[in-house]
């Protein structure tokens, strides 16, 4: 590689937005739990080349999409500001309410309805089709539905406090979520990262990396806010986030493709103690690792040309993927009768997220042109 970091900040943003909206898709293609030590003691069979296959895609490489996002979303927060006052403040929250907070309501709402006309004919078959729905809120929580009605993880911390990872009706959508209270409490952090510098990043990578947290201050929220941080750092400082981290390039690939390889071996999060305390790290530099890979990305024009052109698809495949995305499985399942039952699941494994892709671009460019009005709306697009 060339000693100059060839895309910047925008055009590494620009290369990357769609490549990691399909790595969300691939990251919910696997949803197997996988017994690390019968994987172990199966040798090369079959059915350990497509666990394998699943650990590296699902559980490792794609688990940076979400990190890399919110670490572009805390450097685009505060890149083309100067003093982030009161005024400044106000205004980036009526943009976020049509950026963020709209779609996010349109979208849970869209599969809460998703999920009722799903449960209607159940409804209708016991004759008592309101008390069904009524029934169907209040095992959800009703309002928690927009919020906090699923768990999907709980698990004791170092401190002995039992901490949950929630996420609204739409799982997905965590992400968003955890994003609004990053740019909610935005004031605050560029309050901090102005006195603290890089030390509010190293505090809040020592809390990701030891799993020291409280319940309010869930997993998913000590990420959200490592990584926004450390991009808000990047804008409010107005360097170059490619220029700096280049010049650890020589530690963060090998770093990175270390413990790529090694978190794949040993199950990733679901491995033993060591992985399972390798795992944040892993998160970390590969992050750090396909930010830069992007950044000399951009010398192949025809490359970065393509897929900025895709860019302007990926909240809209990140959004509506979780619709379609099981049924696509089970269908394509249904479609390959296979002998061999590893390369079956496998194939389907494969096939499923590009399918899906394909699909949703196909509805987004449908969208774009007979509903472009709706369509901005749903993806908080602005004019």
């Amino acid at each position: 590689m060339s000693n100059k970091v060839i895309g910047g900040g925008s055009e590494t943003i620009n290369m990357l937005r769609f490549p990691l909206a399909a790595f969300v898709v691939i990251l919910h293609s696997f949803g197997e739990k996988i017994d690390v030590s019968s994987l172990h003691a199966s040798g090369i069979s079959g059915m350990a080349i497509y666990e394998y296959v699943g650990i590296l895609l699902s559980n490792v490489v794609t688990q940076c999409a979400v990190p890399i996002f919110f670490f572009f979303s805390g450097y685009l927060l505060f890149l083309k500001v100067g003093e982030y006052s009161m005024t400044v403040y106000c205004s980036k929250l009526r943009k976020r309410c049509h950026s963020l907070a709209i779609p996010y309501l349109i979208w849970i709402t869209l599969y809460i309805l998703k999920s009722l006309v799903g449960k209607m004919p159940g409804f209708l078959v016991t004759g008592s089709p309101l008390a069904g729905i009524i029934g169907f809120f209040q095992e959800y929580g009703a309002l928690h539905m927009y919020w906090d009605s699923h768990v999907w993880d709980s698990h004791i911390t170092w401190l002995g406090i039992e901490n949950h990872i929630s996420g609204p009706y739409l799982l997905t959508f965590w992400y968003m979520r955890d994003l609004m209270l990053m740019v909610l409490f935005s004031p605050l952090i560029y309050w901090l990262i102005k006195r603290l510098r890089l030390l509010l990043v190293a505090f809040l990578l020592c809390l990701y990396a030891s799993e020291i947290w409280v319940p309010w201050w869930s997993d998913s929220l000590v990420r959200a806010s490592l990584f926004f941080s450390f991009g808000a750092y990047f804008g409010i400082t107005k360097q170059s986030f490619t220029d700096a981290l280049w010049k650890w390039r020589h530690a963060i690939f090998p770093i990175a493709i270390f413990l790529i390889a090694f978190e794949t071996y040993q199950g990733a999060a679901s491995g033993n103690a060591i992985s399972r305390w390798a795992y944040p790290w892993l998160i970390v530099f590969e992050s750090l690792a396909f930010i830069l890979a992007a950044s000399q990305m951009c010398k192949y024009r025809g490359v970065y040309e393509r897929t900025s052109q895709l860019s302007c698809t990926s909240f809209f495949i990140y959004a509506f993927h979780p619709f379609i995305l099981l049924s696509l499985k089970r269908l394509i399942a249904r479609v390959l009768p296979m002998h061999d039952a590893w390369f079956a699941k496998l194939s389907c494994y494969l096939l499923s997220p590009l399918v899906c892709i394909a699909l949703c671009i196909f509805l987004y460019i449908a969208l774009q042109r007979f509903l472009p009005r709706m369509l901005r709306v749903m993806v908080g697009e602005r004019k």
